[in-house]
């Protein structure tokens, strides 16, 4: 018994040694390339059955017994890594990929193939690795991250969709943003809008992006689709390239809850960013304008704008100031000198400095091996960057997978979003054909108003007081507009998805995709009976006031008669709601077979139907008397006068869509190291004409790639992996305005004595109308050296567009000149290059680049209707045969003449002062042509470093090799509303100063009256003239964060498993751009209406999973 007493003594004695002499090792496993967690991953001490795994965030801890033992991290597509522990206690550890990206799945949306097999062109991006926390709309993430995607964010107001293309531009008049698919279905967008409408401004730009409505915290990865190869089984709606979001889905193991919280601030825009006189400098300009007769006692009196010169002489004219000192029509200088002194600053005004922006996500994820789940929450306020916008979104997600068995498993997903947004009232953008400027009534755009209202003008008096001018010919301040008129909108959208996926046999896969949403915007445009918009409609102050009116109303049965008010009180209230109700089904057969692991053969077939039907319904109220209310006092001659515009207080259309397709896919692949792919899809659909030939296509492609590396005679220590890649194929689209119907309407003709309303044919039929269809040949190299540290690809693509669809004349006999047909052809070709690097690896230090750049060029190569003149002089650019899609024309400026008059060069090499605009022959002759009006080159470079638990992470993003028109500012008319350029100083003022500027004069008032007309046509196209154009080529440092991950001994106090902080700055410098754009951003320019910069944006955010 002594015996076994001191043995049980010892043994006791030997295991608390033991566990004396344990001690706790922690840390986090995260991918070399990019810094990104790696969960899953196997962790164990050499020699031992002690072993752990890391968590979701990549974090993990075990006891050691000792410094000397080894731990070895192993993990699948990952080279495994043996560390000795030492003296560390934490452990923090990179892997690097065992091979490149050759090992990874392409989820095509379809299916998911592994990357050795699949042959086209294509990119995954992991939203771990671009997410930034400030940014609400998860597709302008993707700017700077893939070769040959170009992100234009042409405006940064929430709901706008940034103009994306996908290498370059396959439709002159057709949408040319890519197809987005999530989880395997097609997004449809909430309403239509063209890609060149998308940077006009107008309201319904704010509802386009149904993208805009997904939790970015939701988002697993995109997988970007570009050659025809990679969108083959999307058939006839990829021709412009597919982007796939895969969102996230429950896991098995234990249920996890995450939080995070973004809390942003942005910093307003500044005058130093703008090339804008100050107040003092304005006032000398407008005096100069007062000597010449522009501004006087006259002149403003009737003046439909004026400033404080407008404003001195209508208080002389109402005795309320005297004249000054020379007596009557001199200036009041000291009345004038509070505003020659005020140098406004409107962004102080009208912007927010520190405004805040926060986002807010809760995910729980949880499963078993029969049942997995992950829900989600998110809430997103915004309070705008001007004093007029702001926006709150709500969104949930809720996903489950049940494994009835191993041959079955259902998916089911239910989603949601709905949005609260207000921004300014704005008219939609129209252009004028005589002056080739596109102008907005009642434009009360916070950024333009800042950049186009002179600095002399005040927002209060000098007793605090709101003080007025005089706008539209009513008074008018821009503090009262932005409170009176208004857009208020509404988004909700609801989906929800079941896909189906049964084994009927080990090789044969049956599944089944259903998909049903419902989603409807509202837009309701206060417009208050005391905004200046409503009392313009009753301005008639004089009869100089009411003569130049254009919105009081002439009788046509009495055109000797006075204009009249129509509207005696109230305002107006515009409503615009859109419904879109979408249905899908999908059904297929997936089958595959191995031959002795030699011959890998697959097949999928399977079909595909669509219902998207669209209604949008506009009311107009008129006469709504708000402060009273809202009752309505409406004289129907407003309706009269309404109507004689073509303006409709009341529309309907209904848009009902049908699209069905049949699609196979057959690959073989010979040892893994030869491999061949083909797809045939045949699609129909009802937009198109009557013809089946024209409303029935089928599209295909084939496709192989050979894995060089595979070769038994390849060995090349240096070289890891390398493939070669060629597809060629047949892809489509819709066109624009593809209705192939005749539609007619109703108006009013434009004769007094004609008091009925007539039919008119608004559109053609055209039974032959066709798909828009691509053409489109690739070849591609994905490589990687060094041991992997070196990897990449390389593609070159030829493309063919054809059957474009557009405008063509007619003979007129159908009762139009013009109806839409295919039209024209255009070819591209283009290059892309990705490399990404591991520079340094050393213990817990480590350094990678990402660098990507695609460069495309096009060009139209048949164009049966070429544009008039004034059209191919439009601020954005125009398609003309032989020139790209949108290229940049100007007027070829010969310098000013004697008078400081601006003078160009004919077809003929003659000086004049004007064109006719409606000339469709001469342009080449004509018109100079500076470039493209769209980027043709984009890219990015990303590095990352990561020391322990910090990372710091910078992208400089860049476009290059296209042309900007600078906004209109000459006229040969101004007034003391407008600001004015710093060019201005440099104006001719005399004679011979045409020697030395090219800044044009402000002219007499007697030369604008009595001398040659086309005087002033000259500085509409000085506006449009070579000297107007500037490089749009920037260098932009994007984004730049730091994270921290938080050691886990540190945050298990709160319960929580694992938790980082970041800091984040957006779009914090130009680095490079044209000194003619004076600090403007290049991808913004010449908008307006709901339209606005993005802002400078500095974020904070926290991260805590439980």
């Amino acid at each position: 018994m002594k015996t076994s007493l001191l043995l049980g003594v010892l043994l006791l004695w030997t295991l608390l040694q033991a566990h004396a002499q344990e001690f706790k090792v922690s840390g986090k496993v995260t991918a070399a390339k990019d810094g990104s967690s790696l969960p899953g991953v196997n962790i164990r001490i050499k020699n031992t059955n002690r072993g752990t795994i890391t968590d979701g965030d990549g974090v993990y801890e075990l006891m050691a017994r000792s410094s000397r033992d080894t731990l070895v991290f192993s993990f699948i597509g990952f080279q495994p890594r043996e560390v000795v522990i030492g003296q560390q206690t934490t452990v923090n550890i990179p892997l690097d990929a065992e091979t490149t990206e050759l090992d990874e799945v392409v989820i095509t949306g379809f299916q998911e193939v592994d990357r050795k097999l699949f042959t086209g062109s294509t990119a995954t991006v992991k939203m771990a690795n671009i997410k930034s926390t400030g940014m609400n709309d998860a597709s302008r993430m993707l700017e700077g991250q893939v070769a040959g995607v170009t992100v234009d964010n042409v405006s940064g107001t929430f709901g706008t969709s940034p103009k994306i293309r996908i290498r370059g531009n396959t439709s002159i008049n057709g949408d040319t943003q890519p197809l987005w698919v999530v989880d395997g279905v097609i997004l449809e967008d909430l309403n239509n809008v063209a890609a060149d409408d998308i940077i006009t401004g107008n309201a319904n730009t704010l509802t386009a992006s149904s993208i805009a409505g997904i939790n970015p915290d939701d988002i697993e990865s995109f997988q970007v689709l570009k050659d025809a190869s990679a969108t083959a089984l999307y058939g006839t709606r990829a021709k412009n390239g597919v982007i796939v979001i895969t969102t996230k889905k429950g896991k098995s193991g234990q249920t996890r809850v995450s939080y995070s919280g973004n809390f942003s601030m942005n910093l307003r825009p500044t005058y130093k960013q703008f090339d804008i006189l100050n107040s003092g400098d304005e006032m000398s300009v407008y005096r100069e304008m007062y000597d010449k007769g522009l501004i006087d006692i006259t002149t403003s009196v009737k003046a439909q704008n004026f400033g404080a010169l407008g404003k001195m002489f209508n208080e002389i004219n109402a005795k309320n100031i005297n004249w000054g000192p020379g007596g009557e029509g001199s200036l009041n200088e000291d009345y004038l000198h509070q505003y020659e002194t005020a140098n406004t600053d409107w962004f102080d005004v009208l912007f927010r400095d520190f405004s805040l922006q926060q986002q807010h996500s809760l995910s729980l994820t949880t499963g078993t091996d029969k049942h997995s789940s992950y829900y989600s929450l998110s809430y997103l306020h915004d309070n705008g960057q001007t004093i007029a916008d702001n926006v709150k979104r709500y969104s949930g997600t809720a996903k489950n997978t049940f494994v009835f068995s191993p041959k079955l498993m259902v998916d089911l997903k239910l989603t949601g979003n709905y949005r609260e947004q207000k921004v300014p009232g704005t008219q939609n953008r129209d252009f004028d054909p005589i002056s080739g400027r596109f102008r907005r009534d009642f434009d009360i755009n916070p950024l333009s108003y800042a950049l186009n209202t002179s600095r002399s003008i005040r927002p209060y008096t000098s007793d605090g007081t709101l003080e007025y001018f005089r706008r539209n010919y009513a008074p008018f301040n821009i503090l009262e507009e932005l409170r009176l008129n208004f857009i208020n909108i509404s988004v909700a959208d609801i989906s929800t998805q079941a896909d189906i996926t049964y084994h009927i046999l080990d090789n044969l896969t049956f599944r089944s995709t259903l998909m049903g949403r419902h989603a409807t915007t509202k837009r309701e445009h206060v417009i208050h009976e005391r905004s200046n918009q409503a009392e313009a409609y009753r301005a008639d102050g004089t009869q100089y006031i009411a003569d130049a009116n254009q919105l009081l109303y002439k009788d046509p049965d009495d055109p000797s008669g006075l204009p009249m008010v129509v509207l005696p009180e109230g305002g107006f209230n515009n409503v615009t709601e859109d419904e879109l109700r979408n249905f899908y089904v999908r059904n297929s057969l997936d089958w595959s077979h191995t031959i002795n692991e030699i011959h890998h053969i697959n097949v999928l077939t399977g079909q595909e139907i669509k219902y998207t039907n669209r209604t949008s319904l506009r009311t107009d109220g008129i006469g709504v008397v708000y402060d009273n209310g809202g009752i309505v006092n409406l004289d129907p001659k407003m309706i009269e006068f309404l109507s004689r515009q073509g303006i409709r207080t009341y529309a309907l259309a209904v848009d009902r869509e049908r699209f069905a397709g049949l699609f196979v896919n057959g690959a073989y692949s010979y040892k893994g190291k030869y491999i061949f792919n083909g797809t045939v899809r045949y699609d129909g659909s009802n937009r198109l004409g009557k013809a089946k030939s024209s409303r029935y296509l089928p599209t295909w492609n084939v496709s192989g790639a050979w894995n060089v590396t595979e070769e038994d005679f390849v060995n090349i220590p240096w070289l890891n992996s390398l493939k070669v890649r060629a597809t060629y194929g047949l892809s489509a689209n819709l066109g624009p305005n593809t209705s192939a119907l005749l539609n007619l309407q109703s108006g009013v003709t434009l004769r007094p004595s004609d008091v009925e309303t007539y039919l008119y044919i608004d559109a053609l039929e055209n039974r032959d109308l066709t798909w828009e269809k691509l053409k489109e040949f690739n070849v591609g190299f994905d490589y990687a050296v060094l041991n992997n540290r070196v990897s990449g690809t390389v593609d070159f693509f030829k493309r063919n567009s054809y059957d474009l669809i557009g405008l063509i004349q007619t003979s007129g006999v159908g009762g139009n000149p013009y109806k839409y047909g295919n039209y024209a052809d255009m070819q591209s070709h283009g290059i892309e290059f990705t490399i990404n690097t591991q520079n340094l690896r050393i213990g817990n230090f480590s350094w990678a680049t990402g660098f990507n750049v695609g460069y495309t060029q096009d060009k139209i190569t048949r164009l049966n209707f070429n544009p008039r003149l004034g059209d191919a002089i439009v601020q954005g650019g125009a398609a003309v045969q032989g020139g790209p899609r949108r290229g940049l024309y100007s007027t070829r400026f010969a310098g000013l003449d004697q008078r400081g008059i601006p003078t160009f060069y004919d077809g003929s090499g003659e000086i004049v002062y004007n064109y006719d605009l409606q000339d469709r022959e001469n342009i080449w002759n004509i018109l100079h042509y500076d470039g493209p009006g769209e980027p043709r080159g984009a890219g990015g470079l990303t590095n990352i470093i990561s020391y322990k638990g910090f990372t710091l992470n910078a992208l400089l993003s860049f476009k290059f090799d296209y042309k900007i028109r600078l906004d209109d500012a000459y006229s040969p008319r101004y007034t003391d509303f407008n600001s004015l350029s710093r060019n201005f100083v440099n104006r001719w003022v005399v004679s011979g100063d045409e020697l030395i500027t090219d800044v044009p004069s402000i002219l007499d008032q007697r030369v604008l009256a009595v001398e040659n007309p086309d005087y002033q046509s000259a500085y509409d196209l000085y506006n449009k003239s070579t000297v107007r154009v500037a490089d749009g080529g920037y260098v932009r440092l994007k984004t730049v964060r730091l994270s921290y991950t938080i050691p886990g001994q540190w945050i298990r106090r709160i319960g929580a498993n694992t938790a980082s902080i970041s800091v984040e700055g957006q779009n914090l410098a130009l680095l490079y751009s044209d000194k003619k754009l004076n600090g403007q951003d290049p991808e913004f320019f010449s908008s307006g209406g709901v339209a606005l910069p993005q802002p400078r944006l500095f974020t904070t955010a926290i991260n805590i999973g439980f």
